[in-house]
């Protein structure tokens, strides 16, 4: 997936040292997808929301929510080390700080759909990376899929197709100001004015505060341009939001058909 870049903005990268620690942990063609990720979300917290989502109408309801009430929180990509803890050192002597992985259990799922997998062989693991942005602070504003190729569902044509297509890439929102109604405005205007399709979502009671935290999927109509995955990330039980919202399963299934006889090429 061809992302974005920033002009004029520095790249302040570390390179590892640690060659016995690193050696082979990644392809070339993944050390290049991991370059791409950092460099656009770097890109993507210096610019306004709206401008992530576009192109929407300058004025239009979903810019102007979009622009109030959503706030960049991360990039994300699917890289496959030769193994997680080699993976895992290579990003720690990039000095990247990445977070203790959990198992992804929506990645592993749609993997395993997308592949014919027996989803308990499918082992993916999450991790964020931790950036210096340019605005100075320091945040987890990658994510990282981690499918190690020493896993017994691993296999080269797998890496080949989701490399090629980056269908686990996408851009990830945390609403400000959460509440069902704005995530029943958004999900709707999201679909009218940027052609995002609602892919689902669900209710996370483990992170996010008390009340845990909802996460909403959306993948663009490939008659229109732009980026093509985005997360909403809200505190919260917000799943009343989307009740009675029509579901566009068959839509949304045609876009990965026509996304993957592309080849993943993105406008």
């Amino acid at each position: 997936m061809n992302f974005v870049r920033s002009s004029g903005i520095a790249e302040h990268q570390t390179r590892p040292t640690d060659g016995s620690a690193i050696t082979g942990a990644f392809t070339e063609a993944d050390r290049h997808r991991l370059e791409e990720v950092i460099r656009d979300a770097r890109f993507a917290s210096t610019v306004p929301a709206s401008e992530l989502v576009a192109p929407l109408a300058p004025r239009g309801t979903a810019a102007v929510l979009t622009e109030r009430e959503c706030v960049f929180d991360h990039c994300a990509v699917l890289l496959f080390p030769r193994t997680l803890t080699t993976g895992l050192r290579y990003l720690e002597a990039r000095g990247l700080a990445p977070s203790p992985t959990v198992p992804s259990t929506v990645v592993r799922a749609r993997l395993s759909e997308r592949h014919g997998l027996d989803p308990a062989n499918c082992e993916v693991h999450i991790t964020r990376l931790r950036l210096q942005l340019p605005d100075g602070r320091r945040h987890a504003a990658v994510e990282v899929f981690l499918f190690p190729r020493d896993s017994s569902a691993f296999d080269e044509r797998i890496a080949a197709t989701e490399a090629g297509c980056g269908f686990e890439n996408h851009t990830a929102f945390v609403l400000a100001r959460p509440s069902s109604p704005l995530l029943c405005r958004l999900v709707t205007t999201w679909h009218t004015d940027a052609g995002l399709l609602w892919e689902g979502g669900g209710h996370n009671p483990h992170e996010g505060g008390p009340h845990g935290s909802t996460v909403t999927y959306f993948v663009r109509n490939h008659h229109f341009p732009g980026r093509r995955r985005f997360e909403l990330h809200s505190s919260g039980d917000l799943r009343a939001a989307t009740i009675g919202l029509p579901r566009p399963a068959e839509a949304v299934r045609r876009v990965y058909a026509a996304w993957l006889s592309a080849g993943g090429t993105v406008t």
